[in-house]
């Protein structure tokens, strides 16, 4: 009943049962939960080839069976040679890998596996095509190379341009572009000594850039590892109050912009005159030392400086207590602009989210300043 190959799974499978039973009895901990999982597993696995192979009987063709040469198991064309199951179990693995690590790994693993599962079903389609095998092969490439070359062409140049960003980012400042300079220089000659040839052998060609490919993708891979060279951040006025609160110049203010291009919808022009006094101008209304903007929506604010001092304009933001553990914490947000030279312009977007006071939370005005500059100051209204 049971056939030669049906009865060595079914003992493959019972070995890996008792083991599995035995293991987790006789030890405890998280490894040996492991291995019993991973024995149970195997014991699957076993039970469900024994299933496969008693229903095809190990493909055995009785003396009696008359259309034995044309119609049994044995006699039908053997599959072409495939990757595909391959990646399958590699998707697989991924897949069960990535629940336990990353969602990035996770989605990988689908990806592997809808990829395999695709291509194999449309591989299977094509063996039927016809006996013959070329005809097959043929035929598969009619209707995947359309789609494969693009998305191959694609994935290849995606992954040689993040190994050479890797190997960018790894290398010092100074040695980058050298580096950079010596790569190009190498692909040029390297292309120029092919186009001189006459007749250059295909896969000596293939072999020096299949070389070439591998040695940038993997010393790519290492320096990923490795991790980027340290990078400092360049500060900014907008995010550190010690620059706004100084007239000083400061790292943050180097090679700063000294003019603006045209601007749409400008809310305020705030000018610094001749005379130190700060004042405000906006559209149908003089000068004024109060301004009002919305709440919640960009302001667009313009800085001209008409005095004879390199100056900067500072926007204080109110001020904000909070209750943390027990201990009331207040915050004054600022953000200004870089200094700005005699005859310079700057240009600052605001938003307010709360409403100035009396109405919001701050317990302390809207404000325009000019730090250095004594009763420069331009009051904020926030409906």
């Amino acid at each position: 009943m049971f056939t030669t190959g049906s009865k060595l799974f079914i003992g493959a499978s019972l070995v890996a049962v008792v083991a599995a039973i035995v293991f987790g009895v006789s030890y405890d901990g998280d490894p040996a939960w492991t291995a019993t999982v991973g024995l149970i597993g195997g014991s699957v696995a076993l039970l469900f080839l024994m299933g496969i192979n008693f229903w095809v009987r190990d493909c055995n063709v009785g003396a009696m069976q008359s259309d034995a040469t044309t119609g049994s198991a044995a006699a039908q064309q053997v599959p072409a040679n495939s990757m595909w199951p391959a990646v399958a179990g590699l998707g697989g693995a991924v897949t069960v890998i990535g629940v336990v690590a990353t969602p990035v790994v996770f989605k990988a693993g689908i990806v592997l596996l809808l990829i395999a599962t695709f291509e194999w079903m449309v591989q299977n389609w094509a063996d039927r095509a016809s006996a013959d095998r070329r005809f097959n092969l043929s035929v598969r490439g009619r209707v995947m190379h359309p789609l494969e070359f693009p998305v191959l062409g694609a994935v290849g140049l995606a992954v040689i341009i993040y190994s050479f960003s890797r190997i960018m980012l790894w290398l010092s400042k100074a040695s980058g572009p050298l580096v950079f300079v010596v790569v190009a220089a190498l692909i040029t000659v390297a292309g120029f000594l092919f186009a001189s040839k006459a007749s250059v052998r295909t896969s000596v060609i293939a072999g020096v850039c299949t070389i070439a490919t591998l040695g940038l993708v993997g010393t790519g891979a290492v320096m990923a590892i490795d991790g980027e060279r340290p990078m400092h951040e360049f500060p900014t006025a907008s995010n550190e109050p010690s620059i706004c609160a100084s007239p000083e110049k400061t790292e943050a203010d180097k090679k700063g912009s000294q003019t603006v291009g045209a601007k749409s919808n400008v809310a305020a022009t705030i000018i610094l005159d001749a005379d130190n006094d700060l004042f405000a101008q906006t559209i149908g209304i003089g000068a004024t030392r109060q301004i009002t903007l919305p709440r919640s929506n960009p302001s667009n604010i313009m800085f001209r400086n008409s005095s004879d001092q390199t100056v900067r304009l500072t926007a204080n933001l109110g001020a904000f207590t909070s209750t943390v553990n027990g201990t009331e914490i207040t915050e004054k947000p600022v953000t200004c602009t870089t200094l700005v030279e005699p005859g310079g312009r700057q240009f600052l977007t605001l938003v307010f989210p709360k409403s100035s006071p009396p109405n919001g939370p701050s317990s302390e005005p809207y404000t325009f300043t000019v730090p250095g500059v004594e009763g420069a100051e331009v009051s904020i209204v926030v409906p």
